[in-house]
């Protein structure tokens, strides 16, 4: 387990994926983009015409090199919010440091940084070695030497790639939220917040009353106001930001598990402490 800092400081466990599952994963994304590459390079020389001359073909095999080394991770990574075909097949992906879902920028970041850093093209283009003998060598090195197995392109875009199947996992149900919010819920699209804001969600609840009364109050409004830009409808006015995320993370393992209706009461009983939250009174502050 590594921990991962979230929002105002809080740690929480994360599973970062290792060299092993990332190397796996690199493998199917490197025959695809074979693939796509010479797709990409047939076509670019069909627009060419038979007559291009050597500079024009070797400046076409440039292109098509670029475009699908850059596109193809930028684009599934972008689309998918953090997932290759290669992560997806090795139940892997890429989050933010702070827990939150990735974006354009750290996919193009972490795309230019697999092509010029990862995978040692520049020091092949030095040294004139054949890229098959450091090809991904100075990524799997810091793999390797990062305690959350983090490559160059991650140091560099603020990322991380963790094990989705685990850190996923349903877990323990939390406290179950009022049936006023649960009965919200069951009609919120709640499995659009990513994988990274729910575990984020999860472990804050689970120790919102270890922490600091005010570090506790400001986390879990943030944390809150993250997660209600990915869920709609919004929640009844008035709503505290602690109940908030008991009714979102509570339906949100109701879905994963595929049981219990919170509309007629058959949530499973929950058998934890029940404190009241740790700052001002319930509802005083609203999650959106």
């Amino acid at each position: 387990m590594s921990e991962l800092v979230v929002a105002e400081g809080v740690a929480l466990e994360l599973r970062p994926a290792r060299l092993g599952s990332r190397a796996a994963a690199l493998v199917l994304d490197l025959i695809l983009m074979a693939v796509l590459y010479e797709i990409c390079y047939q076509l670019l020389r069909a627009l060419a015409g038979s007559g291009a001359s050597d500079d024009t073909v070797s400046a076409l095999d440039i292109v098509s090199i670029l475009l699908v080394a850059v596109g193809y991770p930028l684009v599934c990574e972008t689309i998918s919010s953090g997932r290759s075909v290669g992560k997806l097949a090795a139940g892997l992906r890429v989050v933010r440091l702070d827990g939150g879902p990735e974006r354009f920028r750290h996919a193009m970041v972490r795309a230019m940084a697999l092509l010029f850093a990862d995978i040692g093209l520049p020091i092949t283009l030095i040294t004139g070695l054949p890229v098959l003998i450091l090809l991904g060598l100075p990524g799997a090195v810091a793999v390797a030497c990062s305690r959350q197995g983090r490559r160059l392109g991650d140091l560099l875009a603020g990322t991380i790639v963790v094990r989705e199947r685990s850190e996923t996992s349903p877990g323990t149900m939390p406290m179950p939220p009022h049936p006023e919010l649960a009965r919200w819920a069951t009609t919120a699209r709640v499995e659009d917040v990513p994988p990274g804001l729910i575990l984020a969600a999860r472990q804050l609840l689970s120790r919102v009353f270890e922490l600091d009364r005010t570090a506790a109050a400001e986390l879990t409004e943030e944390l809150a106001r993250q997660v209600a830009e990915h869920v709609s409808p919004q929640p009844p006015r008035g709503v505290a930001p602690y109940q908030y995320l008991v009714a979102v993370t509570a339906e949100r393992y109701r879905r994963e598990i595929g049981v219990n209706d919170p509309s007629n009461g058959t949530y499973r009983a929950y058998r934890g402490p029940r404190p009241g939250f740790p700052g001002t009174r319930t509802g005083a502050r609203s999650a959106s």
